[in-house]
C-alpha cells in the first residue's frame, strides 16, 4: 500500500445524499423560516466520522457527496470521479463509505475500483459489510466479497426498478397526477382548474406558431414583455416552452410507457384537435434551425507566428475543412499567415491526447504540479476540522450533554450550511488550472 492504516491515514468519505426537502423551524424569536432539508449524507457522514475516530483510522480529509444514481450507467457522477481522480494523484490513501451501495450498484464497475486501488495502492473501507483491502486475514476473498455486495445492490436497485415502474403504471391508469415542486402553468396547485391568464400566453404561443413564428422568437418576446411564470420568473427558454406545448398536459392527460391516459379532474389547456396539430407543426420544425459543427481545435489551437488562437474555416473549391489565422475583432493583430489543414491537425492532436493520458505516472505528476503539496496539505487539514465541527454539530442538535438545553433547528441549518459552503469552496480550489 502507498500509505499505512493509521491515525495519519487520509480518507475520501464517498457519501449519497438524497433529494432535499422542505422543511419549517422555528428561530428563537418565534418566527417560522422554511429551509431545505437533507438529513440522509449527515447520517452516514456521522457514522463514518465516529467510526474512524472510534478504531483510529486516521482522518478523512474529504467529502464527495453523489446525488445521481449509482446504478444508472449514463449518470455523471462529478464526486465519485473526483474521488477516483484524488486517490490517483496520491491526495488521498483511502475510500471509506458506510455501505458498499453508496459506492457503485454495477458489477460492471467492480473491476475499475480495483484496478484503480492495484495502481495508486489504495485502501478501500467498508463499514456496514465490514470490508477493507487492506486487511491481510481476507485480502484473497476482497474481491469475491466486494463482488457479492455489488451484485447484490445491483439486483436491488432492479426490483426497485420494476416496482416503481408498476407503482406510475397504477398512478397513469388511474388518472392521478404526477405532483412537482412547480405549479404547472396554466393549471392550478392542485391541477383542477386553470388559470386564465397563463392559458391566455399559451394560446398566443400556439397561435403564433401556427402563423409559421420560431419558438425561440416567441420566448425572447415573451422574456421583454417580463411574463411572469409559477416560479415568478420572467426569462422564458424557448425549449421549455416547448416542451411544455408539446406536453400531454395540455389536454389533460399523461403519457406513460407510450399511452395516453385522462387525468382525473384536469380541466384541457387546448382541445386535441389544436393540440395534434400544433405537435405536428413543432415536429416538423425540430429543435435547432440548421445543423450544429463541432471543431476540435476551433479557438485551441494557436498560431506558430503571432500565438492567437485559430478559428476553424474552409478553404479550396472542394471546401476542405481548415483552422486559419485571422482577425477576431477590429484591431486583432492576428498575422493572417498560418493555415492547417483539420482532420490531419485533429488526428495528431487525438493521437498525442491519447497518449498522454495512457501513461498513468505523467498523469499523476500533472495532478501533483497543479495543486502544490503544501497547498494540498493545508486544504486537508481544514476537511478534517470541518468534518469534526459537523459531528460535533449533529451531537448539539440530537444528543447535547446532560444538562445542556438542544440546539434549535434554525441554528443547526445555518451554521451546516456555513460548513458546507466552505467545503464546496475547498473542493474549488483543488480543481485543476489550466
Amino acid at each position: 500500500m502507498a500509505a499505512e492504516p493509521g491515525p495519519s491515514f487520509r480518507w475520501g468519505a464517498i457519501t449519497r445524499r438524497s433529494a432535499a426537502t422542505r422543511k419549517k423551524v422555528r428561530g428563537e424569536d418565534g418566527t417560522e423560516t422554511t429551509v431545505l432539508v437533507e438529513e440522509s449524507r449527515h447520517r452516514q457522514e456521522g457514522s463514518i466520522f465516529e467510526h474512524v475516530q472510534r478504531n483510529s483510522l486516521g482522518a478523512i480529509v474529504g467529502v464527495y457527496s453523489e446525488i445521481v444514481s449509482a446504478y444508472d450507467p449514463r449518470a455523471k457522477r462529478t464526486e465519485y470521479e473526483n474521488a477516483l481522480d484524488d486517490l490517483r494523484a496520491g491526495r488521498i490513501d483511502g475510500l471509506i463509505v458506510w455501505k458498499l451501495d453508496r459506492l457503485t450498484r454495477r458489477r460492471s464497475e467492480k473491476r475499475r475500483i480495483l484496478n484503480v486501488l492495484e495502481e495508486c495502492g489504495g485502501r478501500l473501507y467498508s463499514i456496514v459489510e465490514g470490508l477493507d483491502t487492506a486487511d491481510p486475514s481476507k485480502r484473497e476473498i476482497s474481491e469475491i466479497a466486494l463482488a457479492i455486495y455489488i451484485g447484490n445492490a445491483e439486483a436491488e436497485s432492479e426490483s426497485i426498478g420494476e416496482r416503481v415502474s408498476l407503482m406510475h403504471l397504477e398512478r397513469a391508469r388511474k388518472g392521478l397526477v404526477q405532483p412537482s415542486s412547480v405549479r404547472p402553468l396554466g393549471h392550478t396547485e392542485d391541477w383542477q382548474a386553470l388559470v386564465p391568464a397563463e392559458v391566455k400566453v399559451l394560446h398566443e404561443a400556439a397561435e403564433r406558431l401556427f402563423a409559421g413564428e420560431a419558438s425561440f422568437s416567441i420566448a425572447a418576446d415573451f422574456t421583454a414583455r417580463e411574463i411572469p411564470k409559477p416560479s415568478g420568473k420572467t426569462h422564458w427558454n424557448s425549449h421549455v416552452l416547448r416542451r411544455m406545448l408539446l406536453s400531454p398536459r395540455m389536454v389533460g392527460k399523461r403519457e406513460y410507457g407510450g399511452t395516453l391516459y385522462e387525468l382525473e379532474g384536469v380541466p384541457p389547456i387546448l382541445d386535441e384537435a389544436t393540440w395534434e396539430k400544433l405537435c405536428a407543426v413543432l415536429a416538423k420544425r425540430g429543435t435547432r434551425s440548421g445543423t450544429v459543427q463541432t471543431h476540435l481545435l476551433s479557438s485551441i489551437a494557436l498560431c506558430g507566428i503571432c500565438n492567437r488562437t485559430m478559428a476553424s474555416s474552409t478553404s479550396g473549391r472542394k471546401n476542405l475543412p481548415t483552422y486559419v489565422c485571422r482577425p477576431r475583432f477590429e484591431g486583432d493583430q492576428a498575422c493572417r499567415k498560418i493555415s492547417v489543414s483539420a482532420p490531419h491537425a485533429e488526428a495528431r492532436v487525438t493521437a498525442l491526447v491519447v497518449e498522454f493520458l495512457a501513461d498513468k505516472e505523467r498523469v499523476n505528476k500533472l495532478l501533483l504540479c497543479q495543486a502544490p503539496p503544501e497547498l494540498v496539505a493545508k486544504i486537508q487539514a481544514r476537511e478534517a476540522e470541518l468534518t469534526t465541527a459537523l459531528h460535533d454539530l449533529s451531537k448539539a442538535r440530537f444528543a447535547p450533554p446532560p444538562g445542556v438545553a438542544r440546539m434549535s433547528d434554525e441554528t443547526f441549518y445555518e451554521l451546516a450550511a456555513e460548513i458546507e459552503a466552505e467545503r464546496q469552496e475547498n473542493r474549488r480550489r483543488l480543481v485543476l488550472q489550466p
